[in-house]
C-alpha cells in the first residue's frame, strides 16, 4: 500500500482512471446519440 503514498504513482493512476472513464462515457453515451467526440478532430 505505500505505493499509494507516493504522489507520482497516485497521479499516474488517476489520469489512467479518468481517461479510461472519459472513453467509456464517450463510446456509450455518444454512440447511443449518434455522436463521437473524435468527429471535433476529422476533417
Amino acid at each position: 500500500m505505500s505505493a499509494l503514498n507516493n504522489p507520482v504513482i497516485a497521479v499516474i493512476v488517476s489520469l489512467i482512471l479518468a481517461v479510461g472513464y472519459f472513453a467509456m462515457v464517450d463510446h456509450y453515451l455518444m454512440d447511443m446519440q449518434g455522436l463521437d467526440f473524435w468527429y471535433l478532430f476529422r476533417q
